[in-house]
């Protein structure tokens, strides 16, 4: 494509690289052929350009749907100037994010009559007064625009998601921050959207005539497209939290009051005791429980008091209406958790909520987006063709491998102990503290578990000499910021974190895993889809539980190198790549790269690295 040929004039030291040309050209290839693709675009690939500059040159509207914020701000402040500027013309670009991240004026309005009464303390109403010039002076409403982060009660008072939203029916839809939002996605030639704004988009299509979030498009774009299975579960369930029946409570005697209606007796009482009693009886102290029954009589119980309130509410105005239509729809959830239990539906609880959700999405997704909706195009760093198909019901999809362009023959080097002695922990933490001294702290450490995350955060910060930054202790960005700036230090984190994050150079020179990232059989949607898949003919283990490990691993591994400049270590301290079966698989599907047992090895990879950089040193000097 020429307009790659562009990029050197618009980004300083840009290397044309084949493979980000490859994966355009099979972008192109998908949307004028209106064929849906899977794409796989590793580390270093330049994917985001990779599929932008051939979208933006389609003349199609194309929504870019992604599962992260940080790429959504990637994408709007890095990516997209770039393939302006290669364009040679303005993008007319728009970004779509949840109800819930702009400000409702109907609420602030509800504040402000209430003389600051529905905040509740004086740190929310401190916070509130603080936010009060830029309340009076915003043009868009973003919390994103805000330099101090209110808090989450404050904000639940000032904004609203899709539940408590009264839509069109709201007296100041036509100054509505959300709905200008969605206007300038309206004029726009690409679309920046989440996951899970386009399956609620996907939903309200479904279910209200004519009603939508996003515009309407000819092309979706999925990034990071490996998530997209838990997106889909995550629409097709529901979570029932107090909070929510809690707030529900609020709204139902507000707008009962301001419109003069009669509730039942102590209903805000009865339906918040209600839930509190249930939630009792069905949440464990910690994790997650599968539920093969959830308690009847109380459920039916909270049921009742639902319907009771939207009995009083129904018919008497279009606001109270949308009241009684979330209290319904809460109803509904309840009882979806009571119905007898089938193979595709999985319950469960955790602390704070109850929820449910399909085991195999497969089946809807192929009746409501692949076969009806726009052309797709899923993109990852990670994908493993015949289980992303399999699971997300797109078999008949094509099918396009962009490479890597890193050399990880020279770049990295895989350590794996041979034997981890017991007990595991102490062990473990032996050989990470080992590590980091050999790399001189420059590692993340990455956990399976938040107990071990414990176990080698406090030794690390006993037995080394580099600051020692822990997931849970700050923002997740705030961390990195201080993991890259802070070059000798480690960062010990754990779920997140295997994906997602991108440093680059020195301050990433050592990764380690803890352990092979299999998924626990005992929670209760990975022992659902076990059983779902042995119950169709497959096997759990070939068909599920590896191809998730393996697609994880891959993610942990992809953070080990992100430029052609970098070079280090991933130490998985799993011995069973040895002993299990399954070991040479996994280790198939990481990067070509030198796999050694033996810590000197190790200790002479990060030496050669130290000559190369006093080399490199005394050359510029």
């Amino acid at each position: 494509m020429d307009v790659f040929g562009r990029l050197a004039s618009v980004i300083p030291d840009y290397e044309h690289r084949p493979e980000q040309l490859a994966l355009a050209d099979a972008v192109a290839r998908s949307l004028a052929t209106e064929e849906h693709l899977l794409a796989q675009a590793g580390t270093g690939t330049g994917k985001s350009l990779g599929y932008l500059l051939p979208a933006l040159e389609s003349g199609r509207r194309v929504v870019v749907a992604t599962a992260t914020k940080a790429l959504q701000e990637q994408l709007l402040t890095k990516d997209v100037p770039l393939a302006a500027a290669a364009l040679g013309r303005t993008v007319r670009v728009a970004v779509v994010k949840g109800r819930q991240n702009y400000l409702c004026r109907k609420r602030v309005e509800g504040v402000q009559l209430s003389g600051l009464g529905l905040l509740g303390g004086r740190e929310a109403e401190a916070g509130y007064d603080r936010l009060l010039p830029w309340i009076g002076s915003t043009t868009t409403g973003d919390r994103a625009e805000l330099e101090e982060e209110p808090s989450a009660s404050l904000w639940a008072e000032l904004a609203v998601g899709p539940d408590r939203c009264l839509g069109r029916r709201c007296l100041h839809v036509a100054r509505c921050f959300a709905e200008k939002a969605r206007q300038r996605a309206g004029e726009a030639d690409l679309v920046i959207a989440n996951h899970a704004l386009y399956f609620a988009d996907l939903a309200l299509r479904e279910h209200a005539d004519g009603a939508s979030v996003l515009p309407e498009h000819e092309a979706v774009i999925f990034d990071e497209a490996h998530k997209l299975e838990e997106s889909a579960a995550s629409w097709l369930g529901a979570r029932i939290t107090a909070g929510a029946v809690r707030r529900l409570a609020t709204d139902v005697v507000q707008a009962a009051s301001e419109a003069g209606i009669r509730l039942p007796p102590r209903a805000e009482a009865r339906v918040e005791a209600a839930i509190e009693i249930l939630l009792r009886q069905v949440v464990p102290p910690n994790g997650r429980r599968r539920l093969r029954e959830v308690p009847r009589e109380q459920a039916l119980v909270l049921i009742d008091e639902l319907e009771r309130i939207a009995q009083a509410l129904w018919g008497h105005r279009d606001e109270l209406d949308a009241v009684a239509a979330r209290a319904r729809k809460l109803a509904n959830d309840v009882a979806t958790c009571l119905e007898p239990p089938t193979p595709n539906l999985v319950v469960w609880s955790e602390p704070g909520l109850l929820a449910y959700a399909p085991v195999d999405v497969s089946d809807r997704l192929r009746e409501s987006l692949w076969s009806e909706g726009p052309t797709a195009i899923l993109v990852s760093a990670t994908l493993d063709y015949g289980f992303v198909a399999r699971r997300l019901g797109l078999e008949y999809a094509e099918r396009f491998d962009a490479g890597s362009p890193f050399d990880f023959r020279t770049q990295a080097l895989l350590y794996v102990p041979r034997e981890v002695a017991e007990p595991r922990d102490e062990s473990v933490a032996d050989e990470v503290e080992a590590l980091c001294r050999l790399s001189r702290g420059r590692a993340l450490v990455l956990t399976t578990s938040y107990r071990m995350l414990d176990v080698l955060a406090a030794r690390l910060r006993d037995g080394l000499p580099y600051e020692v930054l822990v997931q849970g202790e700050a923002p997740r960005e705030r961390l990195l910021e201080r993991f890259r700036a802070e070059t000798d230090s480690v960062l010990v984190a754990t779920s997140t974190f295997w994906q997602g994050v991108d440093v680059a150079g020195e301050s990433l020179s050592l990764l380690v895993m803890d352990k092979l990232p299999f998924a626990s059989p005992g929670d209760p949607l990975t022992e659902a889809r076990c059983e779902w898949i042995v119950e169709h003919g497959g096997d759990w283990f070939r068909d599920y539980a590896l191809p998730v490990a393996t697609l994880q691993l891959r993610q942990g591994f992809g953070r080990l190198v992100r430029g052609h400049a970098d070079r280090g270590v991933a130490a998985i301290l799993d011995p069973r790549i040895y002993t299990r079966a399954y070991g040479e698989h996994l280790v198939e599907a990481l990067p070509p790269c030198r796999l050694v047992d033996d810590l000197a090895e190790v200790e002479r990879f990060f030496a050669e690295e130290g000559a190369a950089q006093s080399e490199a040193t005394s050359v510029l000097t």
